[in-house]
């Protein structure tokens, strides 16, 4: 299967333990599909900074080509972590170049003939799903968060995730992205599970109960796991099954996937450590 994905990318820094990965929603799910096998392409934005580099290399070392970032004036995304005994912390988040990057024709002319296009990140390009349905893709979006939104027509998928214990948010949400015209809705629950709505029809699994060393990236996992499984023509029910599994293994290890931790360089520590000193312990 050839799939892509479009969207955001970043430097994770670990303050505590001093380490840095790479990460990033799009780029974390691009990334786990590499790693189970799929023909996977990604396309983002880095700027024209030191952690640039750290990007790129980090997307070549896993397969995907670093060819498909384009660089832009102005920074990398970096987010600070505060990380201990598996409680995470934001504790400054740069979205940089992503934010006003608009995937231009070139990028969407890349993706001509794959079988799926997933879309996730911070990017100011409203128009990006309307433009995938109308070159006929079979995409899925990633809303996170974000729950503002308006119409998902063309959308096959529609990912978002909500905090809490009680049912009723998440099968209200998911009810409001079907009305607004995605096909499927899946709510990302974390250790309260997850649920997937397609038409009126609801679907559920629990979390695996885990003790988790860091949780940054398990929904990008779960996302890739999802698509996956989904593309391979199964039921909701399994694709749940297989993305709580895909994202329980993710919280097992420091980062949004499997990869060389590298020490905090100085000249980031630089850049950036005034956003971890101000913040309290």
């Amino acid at each position: 299967m050839r799939v892509a994905a479009i969207g955001d990318n970043c430097l994770d820094v670990y303050v505590e333990q001093d380490l840095l990965t790479v990460g990033g929603n799009a780029l974390n799910v691009a990334v786990n599909w590499a790693r189970a096998g799929l023909d996977s392409q990604y396309f983002g934005a880095v700027g024209d900074d030191d952690a640039a580099d750290a990007v790129r290399n980090g997307a070549k070392d896993v397969g995907l080509d670093p060819a498909s970032i384009v660089g832009l004036e102005g920074r990398t995304g970096v987010t600070l972590i505060r990380l201990v005994e598996s409680n995470r912390e934001f504790l400054h988040e740069e979205f940089g170049v992503g934010v006003d990057w608009r995937p231009g024709d070139d990028v969407l002319d890349s993706v001509e003939g794959v079988d799926w296009v997933h879309h996730a990140g911070v990017s100011r390009d409203a128009r990006l799903t309307s433009r995938l349905a109308e070159r006929g893709h079979r995409f899925s979006v990633d809303l996170s968060t974000y729950h503002d939104f308006d119409r998902l027509d063309g959308v096959e998928i529609a990912f978002a995730s909500i905090d809490g214990e009680a049912d009723n948010p998440a099968h209200d949400l998911a009810a409001r992205i079907c009305d607004a015209g995605a096909a499927v809705a899946v709510i990302m629950r974390g250790e309260h599970g997850s649920l997937v709505r397609a038409g009126h029809e609801t679907t559920t699994t629990k979390a695996q109960p885990i003790k988790p060393v860091d949780t940054c990236g398990a929904g990008d996992s779960f996302i890739a796991a999802y698509v996956k499984s989904h593309l391979q023509g199964n039921a909701p029910q399994l694709s749940l099954v297989q993305a709580t599994a895909s994202a329980t293994a993710t919280c097992l290890h420091i980062g949004g996937f499997p990869q060389p931790t590298l020490s905090v360089p100085e000249w980031l520590k630089a850049a950036y450590y005034q956003f971890a000193a101000s913040s309290p312990a």
